[in-house]
């Protein structure tokens, strides 16, 4: 845009000074008529120039305005042709062919900017219709002109009579509407072609103002005209030539920016399996680099091996080559890619040909690494055998912990009891075993979640199984299960228990805890509920540590709530009292039901409490005296 408005500002200064000081300047007449002759000339190479650019152009664009552009010069070509010719014979007759040549350029060219291009529907004949419409056009201003000229030239004694000023002063008229119609379009669509328009038309309306004040004038009026058709020449390589190339050049950025940006690798070869381009995605398959690649055949990279890992043979290339002829698209879904450096990679690939008049030119490949997918496969596979054998340890652990309905409880107690594991293994347990006048509970968390703590837990459950004989005071269960845990487990992993026995006799419930969450117990005459604490460390902590046995009587109708952390504790928020979050709990249960409905009512309200989003296993056991 600079550019031109510096050069539209020296065009305007030079016609400025020319006004005044061009009639002053005289030229032999050898001179000037072998100036005027070239400049003529020039006029007519140009015209002739767009007419076959027109003619060239359309059927790739089907541009209407391309078109009718290359008839409009073809028109005014052959008018300056003549006028040329005629130059040599008859000079008036030929001022009468310049003056129509000049006079249909300007009203085409306002013609064609004063409407939006089209793009035709292709039909057979367009180009030769619009240039016989021209021609005869042509014909018809050249005969009316040589007819006529008597009448237009008078008895020439007047060499610039009033009406041949009055149709240079028109010519010029409809260039600067044309320049004017050519500014708008250039302010809306931005592009770079309407400037080169805009200058040849202010220069041909320069041109034609001083042809229009006669001698002097004229030959600066022709050098005005034959700069405005060098305009007219640059626009036109302008809208053919450049543009198309950039927006070519675009798109193919474009696309090559999309290719390098896609996960697949992608390739085209011509006939002979030589490498015409790819993408880095393809050259890192190769194992090449993609410049260095190009024009070396493919198999000079890479070999392909079938099923039973043998390379490929010639026959089946030949084979594969006569599908990719017949245009079929070949598919594989996996198939062994050996790299010349030694490396296989799974690969999927599809091979699409290029059908030129019934011939393959080439083909275009695109390439997947499968090492990805069937590494997920694998994984897959190891997750599904491992969620399997998850599912089968769940049941054997579920197998382990009794249901107060599979028990056979004495009638002077009630037990119900729940536990839900945070994942498919739980960490926490529990236990209860009736004896001759007594029942004993147990439940247990051990740190961590997963199969660790499934693990440890099994082995802690089958200790306690083999320990109650060993007396009825619960520190003697814990006593040797904390020698066990700090023998045999992990340093990192503990566990927290609590433990009691409840006597059908003296009614007493002797209770021990290592650690644990202190029990509940609820009175049923209060109505109260009251913790039950007890001297000791989590097991497997030390290797010897004095728990103690504490105890309480029970009354009819009361019960002890045991529970793990993961009932009461909210991860990652402060909760001032466990208890009593748990106690709350209890006072909105229905304790008129049996032990088992009661569990289940108070874990409902625990699913609540956590927002029905569960990070830690959660166990409930419940002893209650009939």
């Amino acid at each position: 845009m600079r550019l031109h408005s510096i050069a539209a500002v020296l065009a305007t200064t030079l016609f400025g000074v020319l006004l005044f000081t061009a009639g002053r300047l005289s030229f032999p007449p050898s001179f000037y008529h072998s100036i005027h002759l070239a400049l003529g000339l020039a006029a007519v190479v140009v015209c002739w120039l767009v007419a076959m650019q027109g003619w060239a152009v359309f059927p790739h664009t089907l541009s209407m305005e391309r078109l009718v552009m290359g008839a409009l010069f073809f028109s005014s070509g052959s008018l300056f042709s003549f006028h040329f010719l005629l130059s040599f014979a008859d000079a008036g007759e030929a001022s009468l062919f310049s003056l129509a040549a000049r006079f249909t350029i300007a009203w085409g060219l306002l013609f064609l900017f004063s409407r939006p291009d089209e793009v035709m529907e292709r039909h057979s004949g367009q180009r030769w219709q619009a240039f016989l419409m021209a021609l005869v056009y042509t014909a018809a201003i050249g005969l009316l002109l040589h007819f006529t000229a008597s009448l237009w030239l008078g008895d020439g004694t007047s060499r610039w009579p009033l009406w041949w000023q009055a149709g240079e002063g028109a010519v010029g008229l409809l260039d600067a509407a044309a320049a004017a119609i050519v500014w708008r379009r250039y302010r809306q669509g931005g592009s770079p072609s309407p400037l080169y328009w805009l200058m040849a038309l202010l220069l041909f309306a320069f041109g034609q103002v001083l042809l229009m004040l006669g001698p002097g004038h004229v030959l600066w009026g022709q050098l005005y005209e034959v700069a405005g058709f060098l305009y007219v020449l640059r626009a036109m390589y302008v809208e053919t030539i450049e543009k198309p190339y950039v927006e070519l050049k675009q798109h193919e950025q474009q696309l090559e920016m999309m290719a390098n940006a896609l996960g697949e690798g992608l390739m085209m070869l011509d006939r002979d399996g030589q490498i015409v381009w790819m993408n880095p995605e393809a050259g890192r398959l190769l194992g090449v680099v993609p410049d260095e690649a190009k024009g070396k055949p493919l198999f000079s990279f890479v070999s392909l091996a079938g099923p039973n890992g043998d390379a490929w043979d010639w026959k089946q290339l030949r084979y594969v080559v006569k599908r990719l002829k017949s245009g079929e698209v070949i598919r594989v879904e996996e198939e062994s890619f050996c790299r010349y450096d030694g490396v296989c990679l799974p690969v999927s690939y599809t091979l699409a040909p290029v059908i030129e008049n019934g011939a393959l030119t080439g083909l275009v490949a695109v390439l997947r690494d499968m090492t990805e997918k069937k590494e997920k496969e694998r994984l897959e596979r190891e997750r599904e055998q491992l969620d399997f054998e998850l599912s089968l340890a769940a049941n054997m652990q579920r197998a382990l912990l009794q249901t107060s309905s599979e028990a056979n409880l004495p009638s002077y107690v009630d037990i119900g009891v729940l536990s839900v594991p945070a994942r498919v293994l739980s960490g926490d347990f529990y236990r209860f075993s009736v004896h001759q006048t007594s029942v004993s509970v147990g439940i247990a968390d051990v740190s961590g979640k997963g199969i660790p703590a499934a693990m440890l837990m099994t082995l802690m459950k089958f200790i306690l199984d083999r320990t109650v004989h060993y007396g009825t005071q619960p520190h003697v269960y814990l006593d040797l299960l904390n020698r066990f845990a700090y023998d045999y487990t992990e340093l990192s992993m503990f566990v927290t228990m609590f433990v009691g026995n409840y006597n059908e006799k003296t009614h007493v419930f002797s209770y021990a805890c290592a650690g644990h969450e202190p029990a509940l117990l609820y009175r049923a005459k209060t109505k109260q509920c009251v913790p039950l604490h007890a001297k000791g460390c989590a097991l497997g902590l030390f290797p010897q540590f004095s728990f103690e046995t504490k105890s309480v009587v029970l009354e009819p109708g009361d019960f002890v709530l045991l529970y793990t952390d993961g009932v009461t504790e909210k991860r990652g928020e402060e909760v001032a009292d466990g208890f009593s979050v748990l106690a709350s709990m209890v006072t909105r249960t229905n304790l008129d039901q049996p032990a088992s409905q009661v569990v289940h009512d108070l874990y409902e309200q625990v699913k609540a409490y956590h927002q029905y989003e569960q990070k830690d296993d959660q166990t409930l056991l419940l002893l209650r005296r009939r």
